[in-house]
């Protein structure tokens, strides 16, 4: 969490406050890691730094030993996870406060205590918010210690949970209590995070404050090799380690002309491999989730937004608490609910089917998809919806007429958000999918672990690929759409 906080942090502070060349890279080391699934970037690292990897074949360097130690598992969580952290401060430095360290400035007080006594509490609030969503999504995180675990033993909470269920022997009590101490860990850090907060107050914006503009600094060019250095060791090591191991026919030959093949990828792209079956039975799973999601979620915004129901509080309650709660302890919960032979005497008999899949998608991701609507649907006036109301027009209308049209871009982004994590949700198609129903994480987690490398990081490419076209061709779709609104 430490390490990830100040990484992102530090990144934010310097891409919002400077101007130098190549600050994109930041950007994009950003956005990539958000969308790409952890386990895939963990899997980069282990083709990179293994006793046979990238590291050793193609520049000489055997990096085993530091990668595959303690600090360094957390050294690459905190390379994963750091983006939450950047996303949060990013906002608070949209502001200019400059007017603030030019009154300390006049009065004697150097830049650097400056930083450390006005500025830094003035950011305090997204400081810990960026440092909970670290620690929260390291603490839930079941990809990359589930990639990992072929090179090196670090068990956390979500994988000893997975291993008690689903691993010989099965102890359904000992998944039942890690999944509690999971939700009782995480339910503590929010609970801190908001004692933090309404104890201290950090107000500064005004009717005279303005957005933040970017001032050019001495330093430039160490800003611009930071950003340089960010986009290798974030994105270049891991993305460019299994590039090059899913285009060599030998992993042991290191990077050479003669080395390189596109025979992992016709075999990922056969027609009826595993992979292409698990493509087809995710994108489907996928889309129905984020269907479901988007519209459910819609309406809980509005109701949440523009009514009185009197279950709206018990509504952001659950939407808050879910936010806490992991995909794999959801999947577990969903095995105890589910897998109960009173079940079968009503015909509700659905564990080990695919349907158990699009449920726990939509538990899991409602919270996220609610979140991203209430926020646009707050910008509305409320007087709209209600003259259309008091005209005559009705609910449904309402949305398709009014409301829509204007958080169109919320809805997309909920949908392609909600797409997007719902291909590679490993932690519920590992513990929920049917044994004979193939899906695209499991399938290149499998193949990873018999160490088919080629393949497996092939489909992993392929996926990436997927997952960009996914996203876009559903923001080109919405988009239509709205115009056509």
């Amino acid at each position: 969490m430490v390490i990830g906080t100040l990484i992102g942090m530090s990144l934010a502070y310097i891409r919002h406050t400077k101007e130098f060349r190549f600050a994109s890279l930041i950007d994009a080391c950003v956005w990539i890691l958000l969308v790409s699934p952890s386990f895939i970037i963990a899997q980069g690292w282990v083709m990179f730094a293994s006793p046979s990897g990238v590291a050793l074949n193609t520049f000489g360097i055997d990096v085993s030993q530091l990668v595959f130690s303690t600090g360094g598992i957390i050294a690459v969580m905190a390379l994963t996870n750091f983006p939450l952290s950047y996303l949060a401060t990013s906002a608070a430095l949209n502001w200019n406060t400059s007017s603030l360290w030019e009154a300390a400035a006049s009065l004697g007080v150097s830049p650097w205590t400056v930083f450390w006594t006005l500025r830094l509490p003035l950011l305090a609030p997204a400081v810990i918010s960026g440092a909970l969503l670290v620690f929260v999504e390291t603490l839930g995180d079941f990809g990359l210690p589930a990639a990992i675990s072929s090179q090196y033993n670090f068990p956390t909470l979500p994988y000893s949970i997975y291993a008690s269920v689903r691993q010989s022997p099965v102890n359904f009590a000992l998944g039942g209590v890690l999944s509690l101490y999971l939700v009782i860990i995480v339910a503590i850090a929010i609970f801190i995070y908001l004692r933090i907060l309404r104890s201290s107050s950090f107000s500064f914006l005004s009717g005279s404050s303005v957005q933040n503009t970017k001032r050019q600094s001495r330093i430039s060019g160490l800003y611009s090799l930071i950003s340089i250095v960010a986009f290798i060791v974030t994105l270049g090591i891991p993305i460019g380690s299994s590039l090059q191991v899913s285009l060599s026919e030998r992993l042991a030959d290191g990077f050479t002309i003669s080395n390189l093949t596109l025979a992992h990828y016709e075999q990922a792209l056969e027609m009826g491999s595993n992979l292409m079956n698990g493509i087809r039975n995710s994108v489907i799973i996928a889309v129905v989730v984020a269907l479901l999601t988007t519209l459910l979620g819609l309406m809980m915004a509005i109701s949440m937004t523009f009514t009185n129901f009197a279950g709206n509080k018990l509504l952001d309650l659950a939407g808050t608490v879910s936010l806490a709660v992991p995909g794999i302890v959801l999947a577990v919960g969903y095995i105890f609910v589910w897998n109960q032979p009173a079940l079968n005497t009503i015909n509700l008999d659905l564990y080990g089917t695919p349907v158990l899949l699009v449920f726990s998608g939509v538990a899991a991701a409602l919270p996220i998809a609610v979140r991203l609507q209430m926020g646009a649907l707050g910008q509305v006036s409320e007087n709209l919806v209600t003259a259309a109301s008091v005209t005559g027009v009705g609910f449904f209308r309402r949305i398709r007429s009014i409301l829509l049209p204007l958080v169109g871009p919320a809805v997309i982004s909920a949908f392609a958000a909600v797409l997007a994590a719902s291909v590679f949700d490993l932690a519920g198609a590992t513990m929920l999918a049917p044994p004979s129903f193939d899906t695209l994480p499991v399938e290149i987690l499998a193949e990873y672990e018999k160490g088919d490398y080629g393949y497996a990081t092939a489909g992993a490419m392929i996926s990436m690929v997927l997952m960009i076209i996914l996203v876009a061709f559903s923001q080109i779709v919405g988009k239509r759409l709205m115009r056509q609104k």
